[in-house]
């Protein structure tokens, strides 16, 4: 019978003795081979102390070179001239401690200066080289292995080829090229034409110098970073951060470069490029990713190991980015600090951060719908870009808005800093016409941008402005903003919050008697000075029952103060005058109010019958929104004041109408039935356009005969 080989145990386990082997050979006893005897029965080795009641051939597994049983190994801490002993020879299951290949495929086996065969895991030399095998660039890192998962070890396989890759580039960069100096400024001597050869006056020209161009360099860094950005916020981290530790170590050499005035010729002027992309990335990457707290801090460790030359000094604090949990943000953010300063160690320090990093948490607390945590950040954050920063607290009334603190956002439009004016001053007509709406309706766009297209959202909890205080603070921002101020749109939109058309109501208010009307608009002209000079108290009639009308009247007062002012440099008020729908008794209050100067009346209503004609669709608008009564009353309204000028503007307006009479081919024509009986009980003179209405009645063969009677 054949010989039944040993079985081998290897110990998973590294223990600190090193004299004690790893492997212990259980040798089969002569009981254990006979055949003869039942499998079952129990071997005692009495010297061993071992009981077998069952034995297998065994088979020699995969193991490092120092656990080998067939090979002896001596061990050195760090011996690299050559194998020391038999560590030259190995088994068949033989690896390499440092390359985990087999030995057979180790190409550093026996090389003198490296000599795998002499690696075992009690010396440190060889446990740093076995980690750097395998984590490759990551090493510089110093990254446990337990912490290295797919997207670094990717990261850190990019970066390696990447380094290969550059160090190639830049030794050819400092090698340089070899050329006449006339080819960089050509020689103008005339030597050259007559005896063609090189003269004592211009053979310095005419010397070889060596240039050097730092731009190929600069295109593979480019083209890498590029590629960074398609990557993982792990993998693009280790990748640009590595990228940083390689191009801060390039020299320029001190001879001529190929064009001074380009800024990729030199690494003076290319790294610095580099330097301020990869800090801003890796800033928002801090920030907007949740890495783990040891990558966190490793790359912040690791940055600041980093010798900058001194053309990048400015990047020296580039990363030093609070972490979410910081005590200083955290106590911000929940409104504990609303100074932005505390002591440390004795002294003052101030909540300041990059701008990429201020942009980078206001987009991650808008995706998460953190608006009031985003509000005590924004009103505290010193920057160094602070017209950006501006633009971001320009939003802090419609994060307020967001969360339902209404009352807080029309006060914050009027809160200014030392650096900066208020809020409103800034607004554009668009932005203040979608924050009016806002503050009337109570609902706000569905997503993070100020817009009046789009689903719009009631806001949870919250309380709607007061009507007084919404009309104090809609006049407050048109009286600081000018460009508002001169803005028709934004008169209109002031207008159509105050008779309700943002609401499910009516949009016509009772008409106020004549009494109260003259008392209010009197008043209303020290309620305005008293709004510009930031008093923003509202005497008793807007307070009362008529409180509607009365805002509708202070609101009309002052677009009349603002026509007078600026009447000579307007070309529209149309959309000022239909936004009024049916309020027709605030409507002639606006023309009683233009009427104390004849000269401004006048430009207005030539204005406005410009405007009737040129935009003549608003006013087929305007009718088919209301009911039969609204043409005849609005006749009515212009007939009725004495001057002829306000008289003149029904001709433009039945002349649309008449000319556009096919948009009403399918309405009702009981407005056309009100308006003609209308003329008939009115002797009044009126144009040729007007007999050309009564001309289109239904059913009025007998009118039309009068008409042609009148025409001759």
């Amino acid at each position: 019978m054949e010989q039944v080989d040993s079985v081998i145990i290897i110990s998973d386990t590294e223990g600190d003795n090193e004299d004690e082997t790893s492997v212990f050979i259980v040798e089969n006893s002569p009981e254990a081979l006979d055949t003869s005897k039942d499998k079952s029965t129990e071997v005692i080795d009495e010297e061993c102390g071992l009981a077998i009641t069952y034995s297998k051939k065994g088979n020699v597994m995969p193991h490092a070179r120092y656990d080998c049983v067939e090979q002896d190994f001596t061990r050195t801490e760090n011996e690299v001239s050559g194998p020391t002993g038999s560590n030259l020879n190995f088994c068949d299951q033989c690896y390499c401690y440092i390359c985990d290949k087999l030995a057979s495929e180790c190409q550093y086996w026996n090389l003198p200066s490296f000599c795998h065969c002499n690696a075992h895991n009690k010396s440190k030399y060889w446990k740093a080289h076995r980690d750097v095998a395998l984590t490759g660039a990551l090493s510089i890192f110093n990254f446990d292995l337990v912490d290295i998962d797919s997207e670094l070890r990717h990261g850190g396989a990019l970066l390696q080829t990447f380094c290969l890759e550059l160090a190639l580039e830049y030794n050819n960069y400092m090698m340089g090229i070899i050329t006449s100096r006339s080819s960089l400024i050509p020689c103008i001597c005339s030597c050259h034409n007559q005896f063609k050869i090189f003269c004592e006056m211009c053979q310095m020209n005419h010397v070889e110098i060596r240039l050097y161009s730092y731009t190929p360099v600069f295109n593979v860094v480019n083209k890498f970073l590029h590629q960074t950005e398609k990557e993982k916020p792990k993998t693009a981290a280790i990748m640009m951060i590595g990228v940083a530790k390689e191009i801060l170590l390039h020299k320029q050499p001190p001879q001529e470069v190929f064009n001074k005035n380009d800024q990729t010729s030199t690494p003076s002027q290319a790294v610095p490029i580099f330097m301020h992309r990869i800090t801003s990335a890796l800033q928002r990457m801090l920030v907007l990713n949740d890495f783990p707290p040891y990558l966190f801090n490793k790359l912040k460790t690791f940055y600041k190991s980093l010798v900058l030359p001194s053309y990048c000094f400015i990047f020296t604090n580039s990363l030093n980015v609070l972490s979410w949990e910081d005590p200083f943000l955290t106590s911000i953010l929940r409104g504990q600090n609303i100074t932005g300063q505390r002591q440390k160690k004795g002294r003052k320090e101030t909540f300041w951060e990059d701008f990429p990093v201020v942009h980078a948490r206001v987009e991650r607390m808008e995706a998460r719908e953190e608006y009031r945590e985003l509000v005590r950040y924004l009103r505290v954050i010193k920057c160094n870009d602070t017209l950006k920063l501006r633009a971001l607290r320009d939003k802090v009334p419609f994060y307020f808005c967001k969360y339902g603190d209404f009352n807080s956002a029309a006060q914050s439009f009027h809160l200014s800093s030392s650096l900066t004016c208020c809020i409103a001053c800034r607004l554009t007509p668009y932005q203040y016409k979608v924050y009016l709406k806002i503050l009337r309706t109570g609902t706000v766009p569905a997503g993070c941008e100020l817009s009046d297209s789009g689903q719009w959202v009631p806001v949870e909890g919250g309380k709607l402005l007061k009507s007084c205080i919404l009309l104090k603070c809609s006049l407050r921002i048109l009286f600081v903003n000018a460009v508002l101020y001169r803005d028709v749109h934004c008169w209109s939109r002031l207008i159509q919050i105050h008779c309700n058309y943002f609401l499910m109501e009516a949009d016509v208010l009772q008409v106020p008697p004549a009494g109260f009307v003259k008392n209010t608009a009197i008043l209303a002209a020290s309620v305005l000075e008293d709004l510009k000079s930031g008093i923003v108290g509202l005497p008793k009639p807007f307070s009362s029952v008529l409180h509607r009308e009365a805002s509708l009247i202070l609101v009309t007062m002052a677009a009349a103060q603002m026509l007078h002012k600026n009447i000579s440099m307007m070309k529209l008020v149309l959309p000022l005058i239909v936004t009024y729908g049916k309020n027709f008794w605030a409507l002639k209050l606006l023309f009683d109010s233009l009427s104390t100067k004849e000269e401004i009346l006048h430009n207005f209503c030539a204005i406005l019958s410009n405007n009737i004609y040129i935009h003549r669709s608003m006013v087929i608008d305007v009718v088919k929104c209301h009911d039969a009564n609204y043409v005849s009353d609005l006749v009515t309204l212009f007939l009725s004041f004495e001057q002829t000028t306000v008289q003149s503007l029904s001709i433009p307006v039945l002349n649309v109408l008449v000319e556009e009479w096919h948009e009403f081919k399918t309405k009702e024509h009981l407005w056309i039935q009100s308006l003609h009986s209308f003329l008939q009980t009115k002797s009044l003179r009126l144009v040729m356009h007007t007999f050309k209405l009564l001309y289109l009645l239904p059913d009025g063969r007998r009118e039309k005969e009068e008409c042609k009677e009148c025409e001759k």
